[in-house]
């Protein structure tokens, strides 16, 4: 027998315990589920408790060694119902994106101010170096740690004072993220924390091969291993046998072929993981492998073997054979392109290669699902569609929609990656069949080879400008690989070659885009949507000219800004929310006043400007549906009802503000019921930056009902007129004297009927992009609206760079940002921050190699996703522009624009730093090689 105390509790480990490390036990039996299990491999620290007082990852921690420890979880922390000063202090601090990775940061700093309890910002570093944050909290993370020090030294902190955009509102306002206390205290519950009574487990069998088919699959060993409940193959799926974000042509489990490494095969379901792995493991399959296409050339040779199925098209927009390998081609042109280049001062000719990105989020795939009641199957996971992923179930699993419901949970991270089914199907094949509870939490290794990636890119720009600056044309040329499937590589490349060009404006344009089919892992969508790998270009290729014609870059980009009233790329003429030019203006301040007086540090010490735009919303013609349902409860409290989904980007609160503004409540008042398809109004995807800006609209439309409804039982119960009547601070008040009549919750009390508002909602119908850009004027400029609205910045980056290591130190990162009117400032700058660090992975490290189709990067440690001590010395994000009049109360998105702009960023400065030019990433893997030439 072993005994250790958890949380002042004594344990007493019988020597027949079947689990050997204390984060299972945690888990499982004590049901502390606080602490998380991110990668099997001791790197993300999600893990992180404290024993003994001193910070040990639980995975690694073995029940045998526990013998007199006292150990200490998040929850532990809490003591008499109030948090610890370091949770406090991450609370105060904004310290918390998605949360999944947050108590494990909180119990290392825990252990670090309880030895030093005046801490560095370098030991800070140091002591978290091993606690990954993919959202990116560390500038956060830091200035919390050091907050709580203050604390824990037996000093008073000064009050934490955010900047806000508004003096007097609650829009503008930084308000305090409603689900922050619940994130820095273990409360929040991950669909992997849900243990229903009686649930079975399930693990996948995935292909062995890139490409192969399938002789015969034997699950005849695995179905007699005791334990086992449910073996399911193809023959099993009670319906449709396939499924597609955009197009259906992917296999829910393989039949007779597998064209990628990740291809599920076979589901085993068992009384526990350990069995079910067991019974996963005794599956025998059959192979004869195929020749596989693993590059780009390889899928357009003209003998190239055929990967996709061309018994399942024709698709509405992407290939299924017709065309060889070529999923998707975009054209778009205007002006002449040949002239433009002929009469040119200047060319500019360049070539980029960008990898595949992993997502990298803290928490792996997965799914949950129990039996409701009347038949209904119940799927607990943690999604960006929920109604998409619901439609998409319904013909797999053989069942109407409203058989279905989808319960959106907290995702661990998700950058657009957990808008496509996982494990759903799955998970509720088991629960109609046996009608239990099943649950599969992916491996790392599996979430690695299971889920889509970020398209790499071959890039070909040349660009053609004027002694004086101005762009006269562009030729671009774009090759993507797709990998084994559809996903949604049409509209990745739609957006790719939308916003190809810059933030400029382009007379004459050649834009060609093709993705292929290969054997590689599937590449989906990730934050920035194609736009990612066409502004590296794009600005790389400015920077070029810029030097070319001896011209500051910031100058360049200011002759050929974007403004209201001039076409942009896609011909489109924006007639609101332009402010890209307040963006380099911004930043021209910046480098002047701050940045280059760094040059004079040192030598090697380069500046590098970069500009990015994107969409808000998706647009390009598909409806965009959102919802929003507004009840008054018993109390006087409300509950807002939408399928906007959280991922840690903060829309919830700020929804949350829009409602408190319209009603005068206060924010505390409100609680949000989000991405339930069975108590929700439809809407899409949460996506495109597009949470706030899509749902900001029926909820202040429901907001203003809400209040309309308030006002008239409200003066009917008080039997005056309702125009003597207002709101405030949630009563109902007389206009002239001020004086409150009725409470809100008297008159949920007094009402004879509900007073529920249901609003739904559709944007502005957009457009496709004309080929010619609507040059030709086939539909009037007035009405040719391929997106909603665009988001702008412009990023000013500062490095120093080791000339004979290639090691590059980011000095300062400055964003000037154009999101139009921002909500929650302390939110947006947070999530802001994120992205730069995000950026920098993706410019400097970050590096998803795949070989042969078979990946690489096998672990969460090989994706080389920033950490604590790779961030900035130093950050600063600066809000410029205007309302834009599309969005709600003005405002736009910015969940992905701040990532867009900070890898080209740190490129145009390493070469102001070294004179090389690095046109490949990562920056880590091919600067040294650089260097030496």
């Amino acid at each position: 027998m072993v005994q250790f105390w958890v949380n002042e509790q004594e344990i007493n480990i019988q020597d027949d315990e079947k689990r050997t490390y204390l984060l299972d036990y945690l888990r499982d039996v004590l049901k502390l589920t606080g602490t998380k299990r991110g990668c099997e491999e001791a790197v993300c620290g999600a893990c992180t408790v404290l024993i003994d007082n001193e910070a040990k990852r639980s995975c690694r921690a073995k029940l045998s060694d526990l013998q007199g420890k006292h150990i200490v979880t998040v929850e532990g922390l809490v003591k008499d119902g109030e948090m610890d000063p370091v949770q406090k202090a991450f609370v105060e601090c904004s310290a918390v994106q998605c949360g999944f990775c947050t108590p494990g940061m909180i119990m290392t700093a825990k252990a670090l101010l309880l030895k030093n309890p005046d801490p560095s910002e370098e030991e800070i570093k140091k002591a978290l170096k091993l606690n990954l944050c993919r959202c990116g909290t560390y500038p956060r993370v830091i200035k919390a740690i050091q907050r709580a020090a203050v604390v824990v030294r037996g000093e008073t902190p000064e009050p934490y004072v955010a900047e806000d955009a508004a003096e007097n509102n609650v829009i503008g306002k930084s308000v305090r993220r409603i689900d922050v206390e619940d994130k820095v205290t273990g409360k929040t519950v991950f669909y992997g924390d849900y243990y229903f009574d009686n649930m079975l487990y399930g693990k996948m069998v995935l292909s062995q091969y890139p490409h192969a088919k399938i002789l015969s699959i034997d699950t005849t060993a695995a179905e007699q291993i005791p334990g086992v409940q449910l073996v399911l193959t193809a023959k099993d799926i009670p319906g449709n046998n396939i499924h597609g974000v955009l197009a259906k042509d992917q296999p829910v489990l393989a039949v007779d072929k597998v064209r990628y490494i990740g291809e599920p095969i076979v589901v085993v379901f068992a009384e526990d993981e350990e069995t079910a792995q067991k019974g996963a493991d005794a599956v025998q399959i059959t192979y004869k492998e195929l020749p596989g296409i693993f590059t780009i050339e390889e899928a357009l040779a003209p003998d190239a073997p055929l990967i996709p199925n061309p018994e399942l098209g024709p698709f509405w927009n992407a290939y299924a054979g017709e065309k060889g390998n070529i999923c998707k081609e975009v054209h778009m042109y205007r002006g002449n392109i040949e002239e433009a280049f002929a009469q040119a001062d200047v060319v500019v000719e360049e070539e980029f290669v960008v990898p595949p990105e992993e997502h990298a989020w803290m928490e792996t795939d997965g799914a949950v699902s129990r039996m409701g009641e009347n038949g209904k199957v119940l799927i607990y996971a943690p999604n960006q569609s929920p109604f998409a992923d619901r439609d998409q179930l319904a013909p797999i699993l053989n069942m109407d929609v409203d058989k279905i419901e989808v319960v959106h949970m907290p995702a661990g991270g998700a950058f657009g990656g957990k808008t496509e089914l996982t494990t759903h199907a799955y998970v509720a094949i088991a629960s109609l069949k046996t009608g239990r509870p099943a649950k599969m939490v992916l491996t790392r290794k599996e979430t690695l080879r299971f889920h889509p990636k970020r398209h790499s890119y071959k890039m070909k720009y040349r660009v053609a400008a004027n002694k004086d600056g101005k762009i006269q044309g562009m030729d671009i040329q774009i090759l993507a690989d797709g990998g084994a499937y559809i996903s949604w590589s049409p509209r990745v490349v739609e957006q790719s070659v939308s916003f190809s060009t810059g933030p400029y404006y382009i007379p004459n344009l050649n834009v060609q885009a093709t993705c292929v089919y290969t054997n590689n892992l599937i590449a989906g969508a990730m934050r920035g949507f194609g736009a990612g790998q066409s502004h590296f270009a794009a600005e790389s290729t400015l920077d070029i000219l810029s030097r070319k014609l001896n011209m500051d870059p910031i100058t360049l980009r200011e002759i050929n800004a974007l403004e209201v009233g001039v076409p942009a790329a896609t011909g489109q003429i924006f007639t609101t929310g332009v402010g890209y030019k307040d963006t380099i203006q911004a930043i021209k301040k910046v480098v002047e006043e701050e940045l280059l007086p760094l040059k004079q540090k040192g030598d090697h010490i380069g500046i590098g400007v970069a500009s990015a735009w994107r969409s808000v919303a998706g647009g390009l013609g598909p409806d965009e549906l959102a919802g929003a349902a507004l009840d008054l409860l018993e109390g006087g409290k409300f509950i807002l009802r939408v399928a906007c989904t959280e991922m840690g980007q903060g829309s919830h609160t700020s929804l949350c503000q829009m409602v408190s503004e319209i009603l005068d409540i206060d924010i505390t008042d409100i609680e949000v019921d989000a991405g339930n398809t069975g108590t929700v109004p439809y809407g899409g995807g949460v996506m495109a930056s597009r949470g706030v800006y899509l749902w900001g609209h029926p909820t202040i439309e429901a907001s203003k009902k809400m209040r309309k409804l308030i006002l008239e039982k409200g003066a009917a119960i008080l039997g005056v007129d309702e125009d003597r009547l207002s709101l405030r601070n949630g009563f109902i008040v007389d206009k002239e004297t001020g004086n409150q009549r009725l409470s809100f919750g008297e008159l949920a009390a007094q009402s004879t009927e509900p007073l529920k508002i249901w609003v739904d909602f559709m944007m502005p119908k957009s457009c496709p992009v004309s080929e010619n850009t609507n040059e030709d004027h086939a539909i009037d400029p007035k009405d040719y609206n391929v997106h909603h609205t665009v988001a702008y910045n412009t990023t000013a980056v500062a490095v120093a760079v080791d000339p004979e290591t290639g090691n590059v130190t980011v000095l300062n990162c400055t964003m000037a940002l154009d999101g139009g009117q921002i909500i929650n400032p302390e939110a947006a700058r947070t999530q802001i921050e994120g992205a730069i660090i995000m950026g920098m992975g993706y410019g400097m490290t970050n590096d998803f190699e795949i070989e042969k189709g078979i990946n690489k990067t096998d672990t969460l440690g090989k994706c080389k996703v920033p950490r604590i001590n790779d961030m900035p010395d130093s950050m600063k994000i600066i809000f410029v522009g205007d309302q834009d009049l599309t969005g709600p109360f003005g405002s736009k998105g910015v969940a992905e624009i701040g990532v867009l702009s900070v890898a080209p960023a740190i490129t145009n400065a390493i070469y102001d730093a070294v004179g090389v030019r690095v046109n490949k990433l990562p920056v880590k893997k091919y600067l040294g090689g650089l260097l030496k030439k």
